[in-house]
C-alpha cells in the first residue's frame, strides 16, 4: 500500500480520506513529524462518533480549502462543540470553477475524458500559480506553535488536500517519490467506495456513464501532481523558493515552520 503502515485507515465512519501526512523520512535522514498535521476529506459529514474521535487528536485548527460558499454552507455542524477554530483558505473561489454543464459533458461526451484531463491540468496550475495569496496565509498560520496540531481538508480530500500535503511534505524535505505515493493514497482509501459509486452512476445513467469514465473523474492522478511540481522547479527552482518568493512568504516564517515540521536532529 505504501511505505509505512497506515494505522488510521477507516477509523471513521463518515470520513473516507483522513489520514496523518508526518512520519516520513526526508532526503537528509530527518523525519517529519507525525501528530501534527493531518488531512481529510470534508469534516461536516461527521457523525457524533466521528466528532468523538477526531477531538482525540487535540487539534488546534481546522484549514479548510473549499470555496467561501461552500465552508458557509458545509459547516461542521460540530465545531461549536469543538476546541479547534475554522479557518477558510479557498484555493478557488468558485467551485470546481466548471459549470453543471461541463460536468456532464465529462461525465457524458465521448471526448469528456480528454477534456477532463485538461481541465484538471489546469485546476491545478490555478491552486499552485493563482492561489499564492491563499497559500501564504495557510502556511503563515500553520508555522504558529499554537496553532499545531491541524487539520486540512476539502471536499473529497484528493486535489486542493493533496496539493497541500504534497506541498508541505516536499518543504519539509520528503522526497518527492514518497509525497507522490502518499498523494495516491486516496485512490485506496476510496477504493470500496469508488467501486460503489461506479456501478451507481453506471446503472442510473443505463449505461452511458462507463465505470471507468466514473473512476477517471474521481481518482487521483498522478499526472497532475507531476506537472504542476516540474512546473513549480521550472519557474522557481525549488519548493523553498516557490514559497518565499512565488507565495511571498518570508524566509523567518519558513524557517521557523519547517523547524516546526521536523523531529529534533539526533
Amino acid at each position: 500500500m505504501n511505505t509505512r503502515q497506515r494505522e488510521d485507515l477507516h477509523l471513521f465512519e463518515k470520513l473516507a480520506n483522513f489520514r496523518d501526512i508526518g512520519g516520513l523520512q526526508t532526503v537528509d535522514g530527518r523525519v517529519m513529524k507525525a501528530g501534527l498535521l493531518y488531512r481529510s476529506d470534508d469534516i461536516s459529514k461527521m457523525r457524533p462518533k466521528d466528532a468523538e474521535k477526531l477531538s482525540t487528536y487535540n487539534i488546534k485548527v481546522v484549514c479548510d480549502l473549499r470555496t467561501p460558499k461552500r465552508h458557509r454552507s458545509k459547516r461542521s455542524r460540530h465545531a461549536s462543540n469543538e476546541s479547534f477554530h475554522l479557518f477558510n483558505f479557498p484555493l478557488h473561489q468558485e467551485e470546481t470553477q466548471a459549470s453543471r454543464w461541463m460536468i456532464l459533458d465529462f461525465f457524458f461526451r465521448r471526448s469528456g475524458g480528454e477534456r477532463f484531463l485538461e481541465f484538471s491540468s489546469g485546476y491545478y496550475q490555478h491552486m499552485a500559480f493563482k492561489s499564492t495569496s491563499q497559500i501564504k496565509a495557510l502556511i503563515t498560520l500553520l508555522a504558529q506553535e499554537e496553532n499545531m496540531p491541524a487539520l486540512i481538508h476539502c471536499t473529497a480530500g484528493k486535489d486542493r488536500t493533496g496539493y497541500i500535503a504534497a506541498l508541505i511534505q516536499l518543504f519539509a524535505g520528503v522526497p518527492y517519490e514518497t509525497v507522490l505515493q502518499e498523494y495516491l493514497l486516496t485512490n485506496h482509501y476510496y477504493e470500496t467506495r469508488l467501486e460503489k459509486v461506479a456501478k451507481i452512476v453506471n446503472g442510473v445513467t443505463l449505461k452511458r456513464v462507463s465505470p471507468a469514465r466514473t473512476k477517471l473523474i474521481l481518482t487521483a492522478h498522478q499526472r497532475f501532481l507531476d506537472e504542476v511540481y516540474q512546473a513549480m522547479l521550472q519557474k522557481h527552482g525549488s519548493v523553498a523558493v516557490y514559497l518565499r518568493e512565488g507565495c511571498g512568504i518570508e524566509e523567518s516564517t519558513l524557517a521557523k515552520f519547517k523547524e516546526s515540521l521536523l523531529e529534533a536532529e539526533q
